[in-house]
């Protein structure tokens, strides 16, 4: 019996030390507002861009207004594709839908744009789109490396 005791409290104390080593990760967070503001600072972008509004990012990225908890969308002048996408969902599905409705996005703006602004296409060319957990982000802009580093250090805090 003191056998098994010492065998299942060695067992235990194995268990105990590796589950402490183990990363505790929870579902991915970002600040909208902020990472757009890095976004919009870091370069890649050659147009100025304005807020939009709920209604017109619906009317854009073709989402019900309850599959959208959070959102930050900016827009150049139209004479660029240039664009910032931030969105947070409800659900994954929702946001699996709404990055489908994103990359269809990028083929109407390339439709749109490529008989009257021939320099556009290209930068759809390299459009980040892109799913994390119920976060969905599209971007185009001038310097897609540009955006996505900053994509990649908001990923790593």
């Amino acid at each position: 019996m003191k056998r098994m005791s010492l065998v299942l409290l060695a067992a235990c104390m194995v268990f105990g030390v590796f589950s402490g080593c183990a990363k505790k990760t929870g579902p991915v967070q970002y600040d909208l507002e902020k990472l757009a503001a890095q976004l919009k600072d870091s370069g890649a972008f050659s147009d100025f861009l304005s807020p939009v509004t709920k209604d017109i990012a619906a009317s854009f990225y073709g989402f019900e207004d309850a599959d959208v908890t959070e959102f930050v969308l900016y827009c150049s002048t139209g004479a660029t594709t240039e664009e910032i996408g931030l969105f947070k969902c409800a659900d994954e599905k929702a946001a699996a839908k709404l990055k489908e409705n994103a990359a269809q996005r990028v083929q109407t703006q390339k439709t749109i744009y490529e008989s009257y602004a021939p320099a556009e296409p290209p930068k759809l060319d390299d459009a980040i789109v892109t799913q994390n957990g119920l976060y969905v982000f599209y971007i185009v802009s001038a310097d897609a490396s540009k955006a996505q580093a900053v994509l990649n250090e908001a990923n790593k805090q």
